[in-house]
């Protein structure tokens, strides 16, 4: 689970960064931060439950 929370915050840490006219990689990042998030979720449950 370490792993995964520290994707999730090197991937906030790009996004602060994108430069204001890349779109396709602001959207991909974003993406991928959202997919990342959901996959933490998951393992939090699974480690819970």
């Amino acid at each position: 689970m370490t792993r995964a929370e520290l994707e999730v915050r090197e991937l906030e840490a790009r996004l602060r960064v994108v430069p204001m006219n890349d779109g396709a990689l602001l959207t991909a990042l974003q993406r991928a931060l959202a997919l990342k998030r959901d996959r933490l979720e998951r393992l939090r449950s699974q480690h819970e439950g």
